[in-house]
């Protein structure tokens, strides 16, 4: 009796001891999967190449200037400059990588998360002097948040402009877009800590029902004072549903002339309570400061979507 319950009770042990081996096992599996990589390393001569490899979570960009576009289509990755004046994104080209979820058109986006959680961008530039398309299609856009969430910090986003055709109007600094509310679709970034610059239409921009941006702690600077032939700038749009809340930032120079449109610190045009969440934030050098659009296109609420 007893020697049979001693077996019962080793073969229980072998069993628990097997289980914790197992699920020790599945940790450190776990746990390999999630690696750190370095750009540029042999194995990662491209931080696409990093991005492509499932294994790496974390992706040290260091100092440098890299041509090339980046698409993240996966969740919980972060890629992490050497700081703003070190790590620069410059593609010499850019074609055409994804298109709007509301209306369908070409984008070229030279950092894009498409339908990925937890992606955070931080700590680099993203520069579009050297790969501006001709004309003003495809839309152009510096990072490009498509039915994707996560973080956008201590980046400078600069020259999303076409100086020989100033008045395009989808030319986007930093542009957050869900699939209006669709299953799967949503879009919800922390925006915080970034200097934007020297783009066409909008610094930042968030679009459409299922959008959630909270930017806060941002420089963005506009052109202006710009005129005829120009695109009447606007430094933060919200629109089309989407909700948002805009605090502690520097907005200036988003200005035009004649004032047969406006040009805007901050505009919303049909967004979900964003006015209220319209706070603390210093202006100079704009039109106007605040502008909603609240019922549509007219001649004085310039927007983008």
């Amino acid at each position: 009796m007893n020697s049979k319950r001693l077996a019962v009770l080793s073969a229980l042990a072998l069993a628990l001891v097997l289980g914790l081996v197992i699920f020790s096992g599945s940790g450190s599996t776990a746990k390999a999967a999630l690696a750190t990589c370095s750009v540029p390393s042999g194995s990662y001569p491209t931080i696409q190449s990093a991005v492509n490899d499932v294994t790496c979570s974390t992706i040290n960009v260091g100092p440098g200037t890299y041509n090339e576009q980046v698409t993240v289509a996966r969740s919980n990755v972060t890629i992490t400059g050497a700081g703003a004046g070190s790590t620069t994104i410059q593609p010499s080209i850019v074609t055409a990588n994804t298109s709007s979820l509301f209306s369908g058109s070409p984008i070229a986006a030279i950092v894009l998360v498409d339908g990925a959680t937890g992606v955070t961008v931080e700590d680099l530039t993203v520069d579009g002097s050297t790969a501006v398309p001709s004309g003003c299609a495809p839309t152009y856009v510096g990072i490009f948040y498509r039915a994707g969430s996560g973080a956008i910090s201590d980046t400078h986003v600069t020259n999303i402009f076409n100086p020989a055709a100033p008045g395009c109007q989808g030319y986007l600094a930093i542009f957050v877009q869900s699939g209006n509310g669709g299953p799967g679709l949503n879009a919800d970034v922390a925006i915080d800590g970034n200097t934007v610059d020297m783009y066409g239409k909008n610094g930042i921009t968030a679009n459409e029902a299922g959008t959630s941006v909270t930017v806060s702690n941002n420089i963005v600077t506009g052109r202006g004072p710009v005129g005829l032939g120009d695109a009447a700038q606007n430094g933060v749009q919200l629109g089309f549903g989407a909700h948002g809340k805009v605090t502690n930032n520097t907005i200036s120079g988003n200005f035009y002339s004649p004032a047969t449109v406006i040009a805007c610190g901050v505009i919303t045009v049909n967004a979900g309570g964003a006015i209220g969440q319209t706070k603390s934030n210093l202006f100079s050098g704009n039109q106007q400061n605040v502008c909603n659009a609240g019922g549509g296109p007219s001649v004085n609420s310039p927007f983008n979507r």
